[in-house]
């Protein structure tokens, strides 16, 4: 297996992860790592899905096409339209969920990396470019503080 090979598995299964449905498993498997008090778990997941959802939407706003759509090849299928990845922010939320809560930051270490990592499988697979990720990791930073202070 050559070097890009093995690079575009490690994508598909970390993109896979950043998916919806790896953001359910993560979430779920933080909480059963660290049951989170009742008080704290619907914000827990208003803190994610929220901005994800709110991410799905402002595509429909910037109406910038995926790499497949201008023709390029790529390694995944992908739809609809790129900026921002709401791969990269969901995996920024739940990265940025478990730094800012004080219960959950011996997990940090192994969060802190994830948005980067996830961002960085969209780009390689194809499914974004690199200013559909930033515009993500951006996204991502503007909901946690708003969110932050609102809550």
């Amino acid at each position: 297996m050559s070097q890009g090979s093995k690079r575009t598995v490690i994508a598909h299964l970390v993109s896979m992860i950043g998916s919806w449905w790896g953001i359910l498993v993560v979430t779920m498997g933080v909480y059963f790592l660290y049951p989170i008090p009742k008080g704290k778990l619907l914000m827990f997941v208003a803190w994610i899905f929220i901005p994800t959802v709110a991410a799905e939407l402002i595509k429909f706003v910037f109406k910038r096409p995926r790499p497949v759509a201008r023709g390029e090849a790529v390694k995944v299928k992908a739809y609809g339209y790129s900026f921002p990845s709401s791969h990269t922010v969901a995996a920024f939320m739940i990265a940025s969920w478990v730094l800012l809560v004080p219960e959950l930051r011996w997990w940090s270490f192994l969060f802190v990396l994830w948005p980067i990592t996830v961002g960085w499988s969209r780009v390689w697979l194809r499914a974004h470019d690199t200013v559909d990720v930033v515009g993500g990791f951006g996204f991502g930073v503007l909901a946690t503080v708003v969110i932050w202070f609102v809550y």
